[in-house]
């Protein structure tokens, strides 16, 4: 069975990209090993809530704006929005998981459900997919749309006899289950990683345990001061509340430190000492003056891509968790085979949001038209007056710019010989360099980015002093930022708007005046 291209996996970046191949009637096949969509929300997060926003009321009709406060939705054509399935801030997974399956059902997405991929192969005309069914699929083009599937396992000295087990082992609705959540009563847990996932099962068990110890190799930082979304989110505090307010639970780091599980018989306690580095045979026991032990151990340590699917090397990036990609997201040692949504994520890791529903969608949305049909978001704008007005209707409304501050971006130059603009929307940072932008012009690019990490949130509160007459350089919040490049491709000027706290840029006076000076300067 051979199709031109294959998708892996019935998530929503599968889904997103199924959606864009049957709108233009190209041939693919979407092969999903579960019995249904979004098969990893069926079971995680394991607290049944999702950490991405979802805001109906947003006192505006304007679905592009909306779509701004919307990070679960996919794209598509209608006015069907995650928004009509729960008005929660914070989601059920099984609304989303209802969501993605009507979406699925709604544009007739041609997924094969109950598919297994075992082994993936190549020969000189394309991969080779092969089934645990038997079957065999063959492709020119491999889309893979995993997600980071594979759990990571601390790198520590384990001396257990009962093996601790990863987040991602324990069983759907687990801590769910009164009896299972019997089981930590009034005993003492040790959680290793200190991520969302770890305050996520900490303060779901926190009524239960007699401690909660969260133990991290290096402090998290929080979401709220470097605007990233996989960043430590708010929703967790209460847990650090009963760390601080002294409640018999901690927070604690350990650094370069090598840590030390070691466990006497089946139904002792875990105890942990360090080593203090991997050279120094010298341990140091951990807590013992606190508490004797453990009875329970749960890794939370985060996912990885898995590539042990593949019979050949898949290169990847230095930290083990992402596919090496180029910047068409197609595999640096691997033509034809491509990587989208969270899988998407180590060109902006840790700096924008394209590893997650909100980001991708859009990045999918440009592979796309990148891969598939070669026809991208264009306008000619035919006087300086209304570029103004997409300007203010861009930084107002849009929410590629929005979602992926910093990664996506408008692009646009002046045509002398038609005495007219060419305004891109919606593309990449790495399209500039590409050959569609080779002709002698002074290029403009525009972004939405975030300015100085907060690292008091009372700098918001309080005020951040006046950064309206020449200092909007400073700026910390959300606001617009032009960059002028010269026909070498070259920045030649970087010309930042004030922000606002509501990230209203109507002020007509501020934002207009401003840019219109500037593309006067540069044509």
């Amino acid at each position: 069975m051979n199709y031109q291209t294959i998708i892996v996996g019935a998530g929503p970046a599968g889904l997103q990209l199924g959606y864009f191949l049957e709108k233009e009637a190209i041939e693919y096949l979407i092969l999903e090993k579960a019995a249904s969509a979004a098969s990893f929300f069926q079971t995680y997060p394991h607290s049944g809530k999702l950490i991405s926003i979802n805001k109906p009321n947003t006192g505006r009709t304007d679905p592009e704006f909306n779509l701004r406060h919307d990070w679960n939705s996919l794209l598509e054509d209608g006015p069907i929005r995650f928004t009509e399935y729960t008005d929660d801030y914070y989601p059920d997974q099984k609304d989303l998981v209802e969501y993605m399956n009507d979406y699925a059902t709604r544009h007739k997405l041609k997924i094969k459900y109950n598919s297994n991929v075992k082994k993936i192969t190549k020969n000189k005309k394309g991969y080779l997919l092969n089934m645990s069914n038997g079957d065999i699929y063959t492709c020119e083009k491999l889309i893979m749309a995993t997600g980071l599937s594979s759990p990571i396992y601390p790198n520590l000295i384990d001396n257990s006899i009962v093996k601790p087990k990863h987040y991602g082992e324990y069983e759907k609705d687990y801590f769910k289950k009164e009896e299972n959540l019997e089981l930590f009563r009034n005993k003492s847990l040790m959680i290793i990683g200190n991520g969302n996932a770890a305050y996520e099962l900490g303060n779901l068990l926190n009524p239960y345990c007699s401690t909660v110890l969260v133990q991290g190799r290096r402090v998290k930082e929080w979401a709220l001061s470097t605007h990233y979304t996989g960043d430590l989110r708010s929703i967790y505090l209460p847990f650090f509340d009963t760390f601080l307010l002294k409640s018999l639970n901690a927070i604690n780091t350990y650094g370069n430190r090598k840590l030390i599980i070691n466990q006497e018989t089946k139904t002792s306690k875990y105890v942990f000492s360090y080593l203090c580095s991997e050279e120094c045979s010298t341990q140091h026991p951990l807590g013992r003056e606190s508490i004797d032990g453990f009875d329970h151990v749960i890794y939370c340590t985060g996912w990885k891509f898995n590539q042990s699917i593949f019979d050949f090397p898949v290169n990847i990036t230095s930290n083990n968790k992402y596919p090496h990609i180029t910047e068409t997201y197609e595999s640096s040692n691997n033509p034809n085979l491509f990587f989208i949504g969270s899988l998407m994520h180590s060109h902006d890791f840790k700096r924008g949001s394209g590893g997650f529903i909100h980001g991708f969608r859009y990045l999918i949305k440009y592979f796309f038209q990148l891969h598939y049909t070669q026809r991208y978001d264009i306008s000619i704008i035919n006087n300086i007056d209304e570029l103004t007005k997409q300007f203010i209707t861009r930084i107002n409304t849009s929410s590629s710019l929005y979602q992926m501050y910093g990664q996506m971006c408008d692009i646009f130059y002046y045509n002398k010989a038609s005495d007219s603009f060419v305004y891109y929307n919606n593309m990449t940072n790495f399209s500039f360099i590409s050959d569609t932008f080779s002709n002698d012009n002074t290029y403009f690019i525009l972004q939405l980015e975030y300015g100085t990490p907060i690292t008091n949130i009372m700098q918001i509160a309080e005020g951040r002093g006046d950064i309206t007459k020449g200092k909007e350089i400073y700026s910390i919040l959300l606001h617009p930022v032009l960059r002028v490049f010269n026909k070498e491709k070259e920045l030649i000027d970087e010309i930042h708007f004030v922000e606002d706290i509501l990230t209203n840029f109507n002020d007509i006076p501020i934002y207009h005046d401003k840019f219109l000076r500037t593309i006067k300067m540069f044509i």
